[in-house]
């Protein structure tokens, strides 16, 4: 009996021993938190942007030398009120890439000028593919003029934010042999004699005559890679500012005519809309492209 009196104080003392000291339920410490990985960019159609020179629509459209244009124009979409948003050159490109012609009123503005944002600095920010080609131009992002070479067609060279990550590696001359696989966004300035803009050395075969061949060389290709192409100029002649603009490709509408107005401003929204972007400037409150 005494045995048994002893050895049950021991057990229930050991129970004690290892019963918990406290009612307060035991919390397992919270997982550390762990980023998602950043979601890459959804897979859109290439889009290709041709810009040509100084014609108004009625010039091209009314043209025997435009014949690869009015094609181009019957395969996709014709936009049959498109205006340019300012005289001379850079404030429209400007415009088309950064929703505001932001103060610049002339040609002479400087290179790496504005710090706004823009189209190819959103690209870059996305995870997106961005390319300026620039035919005739000596190196990449030559930030003056050589020879056939316009800086002021080339927009990406009037941005700050694009140095030094961006102009230097992402604009370069027109390539000799397009990559199996375009990038995302493609920006794409023919040279003087090949954009319209003037026969100014350029062999007397006529401006427009002479685009619409370098057009009918260079377009088909990239059709054929899977971009929606787009063809616009920057603006048009004297107080006629309505400018040809049409776009061909992937899931673009063929045989058709749009009779909305739409600007320089409406076709940056309608790039940023295809891209999944924020609207900038002008582009907030303008009527997006279809693309």
């Amino acid at each position: 009996m005494g045995i048994r009196l002893v050895l049950a104080v021991c057990f229930a003392a050991a129970c004690a021993c290892s019963a918990p000291r406290s009612s307060a339920p035991s919390i397992a410490p919270a997982p550390a938190s762990v980023p998602k990985p950043a979601k890459s960019a959804e897979r859109v159609s290439p889009v290709v942007l041709i810009v040509m020179e100084n014609h108004s629509s009625t010039e091209i459209m009314g043209s025997a030398n435009a014949g690869y244009l009015h094609r181009f124009a019957r395969a996709g979409t014709l936009f049959t009120d498109m205006t340019a948003v300012a005289h001379p050159s850079l404030p429209n490109y400007l415009a088309m890439t950064a929703g505001s012609t932001l103060g610049c009123h002339d040609d002479a503005c400087p290179t790496r000028a504005y710090g706004s944002p823009n189209l190819f600095h959103q690209l870059q920010r996305a995870g997106r593919r961005w390319r300026a080609w620039e035919e005739s131009m000596p190196g990449h992002c030559a930030l003056s003029d050589a020879g056939h070479y316009a800086v002021r067609h080339d927009p990406a060279a009037y941005f700050r934010n694009l140095f030094p990550n961006g102009c230097p590696q992402r604009v370069l001359p027109y390539p000799a042999a397009l990559p199996k696989r375009l990038p995302d966004f493609t920006f794409i300035t023919p040279n003087l004699c090949s954009d319209m803009h003037d026969d100014t050395g350029c062999g007397g075969r006529g401006p427009i005559a002479r685009g619409n061949a370098w057009l009918y060389g260079h377009v088909p290709p990239l059709l054929r890679r899977g971009a929606i192409v787009i063809v616009t100029f920057d603006e048009g002649v004297g107080s006629d500012q309505r400018i040809y603009c049409a776009v061909r490709g992937p899931g673009v509408a063929a045989h058709r005519r749009d009779g909305h107005r739409y600007t320089h401003l409406g076709l940056l929204a309608g790039l940023e809309r295809h891209f999944g972007l924020p609207r900038i400037h002008g582009a907030l409150t303008a009527r997006p492209l279809p693309i």
